[in-house]
């Protein structure tokens, strides 16, 4: 269930990449602002509350933020990261310069279309799912 005043963080769970991700997310929320569950966890129509769909989670990370907004890919990673103090200073150059913002989202898109291929190189738990 999606907890109303909480941060979610939705992930591919039958990816190796997207999990290994996940398990460094949920070590860097010490605090425990963040739920950290695949996608899979959750009924699609609760999902489609907030506008996002089993499909959509499968492409990208999701975030549904504690006040219901969703941010996905890159802006999900940003807003993840925001909310640790440490990381607020890349985050603002980030968005300042916005050929860094550029970057990160096709970096991230390039390694969200490849994650099959980039788990099983590192020898993640490969995807079960059919390419």
């Amino acid at each position: 269930m999606i907890q109303a005043g909480k941060d979610h963080l939705l992930f591919d769970g039958d990816c190796g990449i997207c999990t290994w991700f996940s398990d460094l997310a949920k070590r860097m929320d010490g605090k425990r602002q963040f739920i950290v569950e695949p996608y899979q966890m959750f009924d699609e129509s609760e999902l489609q509350r907030f506008g996002i769909s089993y499909e959509n989670c499968a492409k990208e990370l999701k975030i549904i933020t504690r006040r219901g907004r969703v941010y996905g890919g890159a802006f999900g990673v940003n807003y993840f990261l925001w909310q640790k103090p440490v990381f607020r200073p890349l985050i603002i150059l980030i968005y300042a310069l916005p050929l860094l913002l550029l970057v990160e989202v096709i970096g991230y898109k390039l390694v969200a279309v490849n994650r099959h291929r980039i788990s099983e190189w590192f020898g993640l738990k490969a995807c079960a799912l059919k390419r």
